[in-house]
């Protein structure tokens, strides 16, 4: 049924954009409290997401939305995007976990939702679920809420790629209908490649889970021929107890926080140890620790009463420091020039080390006393 301007049941458009106009300002606080209350939502249950965005509509659009034949809205409460959100995760996997934290949080009206992925299986380039929700009735009791209750919004969850070509399409989308078929192929070949590309971006994310997975179990089953890779160095750093009780006599001696995990990248810039101290396999790492255990830990408890004691800078404890210390006993058994090469390895150079030729004197009476030279 075609909207009619005459319907006597039907709000006249000037009188619905009096009342729009009227409650923008209850609108604008709606959207400032809802965004800030959906970012709380999700840090609470420990859930990433790439963004959140939020918008009110503009005047132009709620007045075209409200003319759009398609539509047949009669009254203003019926446009329940007034507010809208946009929730935009990294892989296709985390639409449905936020979706079910939206519906756990908000009253959502499911007869007015949608899931994009079922109802437009066709359609390429923007899957996404649509939730039409009010704060819930518990949250809008509390006093900060109350003013906001019954307001209904829009909250759209999307991956990064979905949101890409949503925002890339809404520029042409109502011209689509009147493009030549050449450029609707154009569309339809691109919105197919974001589609293929957020797919593989899931799997190659699934693909490195297993193999991280695979890795960790090699490991505590100690088999022998684990090489040394961005993985498995990450999961030797952070799972093997022996590598953890040594971190942790460490943070002692400094009396300093011992970081529980460590980030991929954290993980890699760690490789410059392992080569500067020969280490090729996790097997030869964890022989390579376990030698020279009783070394570093002297010669980090010597550092810290002689060297280190009255300097100021005190920085946690990142997972693997027991083999960053054995390199530094190593290299600054060999002197100054070593120390050079060592720490040069990892970006840095002798520039902030207190009291050196201190530091060298340490590391060679201890390489002495354990016959490392």
């Amino acid at each position: 049924m075609a909207n009619d301007e005459n319907s006597t049941d039907r709000v006249d458009v000037e009188e619905v954009m009096r009342q729009f106009v009227e409650k923008r300002d209850l609108l604008e606080a709606f959207r400032s409290k809802t965004e800030g209350l959906i970012s709380e939502l999700l840090d609470a249950a420990a859930i990433r997401c790439q963004s959140i965005q939020s918008r009110v509509k503009t005047n132009k659009k709620l007045r075209a939305k409200y003319l759009d034949p398609k539509k047949d809205y009669r009254s203003l409460d019926e446009i329940t995007d007034q507010v809208g959100f946009r929730i935009i995760v990294y892989y296709q996997d985390e639409i449905d976990v936020v979706a079910k934290l939206v519906r756990d949080e908000f009253d959502v009206d499911e007869a007015n939702s949608v899931d994009k992925r079922i109802t437009d299986p066709e359609r390429f380039g923007y899957q996404a679920v649509h939730c039409v929700c009010q704060h819930s009735s518990g949250r809008s009791k509390i006093t900060e809420y109350k003013k906001h209750a019954g307001i209904t919004c829009e909250i759209q969850i999307a991956t990064i790629l979905g949101h890409a070509w949503a925002e890339m399409e809404h520029e042409w989308y109502d011209l689509q209908d009147d493009f030549p078929d050449d450029i609707k192929r154009k569309f339809s070949r691109l919105a197919a490649l974001l589609d293929l590309a957020d797919s593989e971006f899931l799997d190659i994310r699934k693909k490195k889970s297993s193999y991280e997975r695979s890795v960790e179990l090699r490991i505590e089953a100690n088999v022998p021929d684990v090489p040394l890779d961005s993985v498995s160095l990450k999961s030797l750093l952070t799972q093997d107890p022996h590598v953890k009780e040594v971190d942790s006599k460490l943070a002692v001696i400094f009396a300093s926080e011992l970081v529980p995990d460590l980030s991929d990248a954290e993980a890699r810039r760690r490789f410059p140890i392992m080569e500067f101290l020969g280490l090729q396999s996790v097997r030869s790492a964890q022989d390579k620790l376990r030698q020279h255990e009783a070394a570093l830990l002297e010669f980090a408890t010597l550092s810290e009463q002689g060297v280190w004691r009255d300097w100021k800078l005190k920085t946690p404890i990142m997972p693997g420091i027991g083999f960053y210390h054995l390199m530094l006993l190593f290299a600054f058994s060999g002197g100054l020039e070593s120390a050079q090469v060592a720490l040069a390895k990892l970006g840095g150079g002798l520039k902030g080390y207190p009291h050196l030729d201190e530091q060298v004197r340490i590391a060679q009476a201890v390489a002495k006393k354990y016959g490392l030279t």
